[in-house]
């Protein structure tokens, strides 16, 4: 088995204010629920450095990228 690393954008819904900054810079990846806060809609909607811009630009800092360490079977097999 191999270990994979995989980046998962995460919103801290008691710091957003809803200013939708994200949805400018990564609407792809980044919209709003009925409380105007950030949601991530696609983890991959949009290019690395669109969302790293999305998550920059948060005023509140309520955005962020974790990377998540899991084990994925090898391909390559004996």
């Amino acid at each position: 088995m191999e270990s994979a690393t995989r980046r998962e954008i995460r919103v801290d819904r008691d710091l957003c204010m809803g200013s939708a900054q994200c949805s400018i810079y990564a609407p792809s990846t980044f919209g709003q629920d009925d409380d105007a806060v950030a949601v991530v809609a696609d983890q991959h909607g949009d290019p690395q450095d669109a969302i790293a811009t999305a998550i920059a630009s948060c005023p509140t800092g309520a955005l962020s990228i974790v990377a998540i360490q899991g084990e994925t079977e090898s391909a390559d097999q004996d």
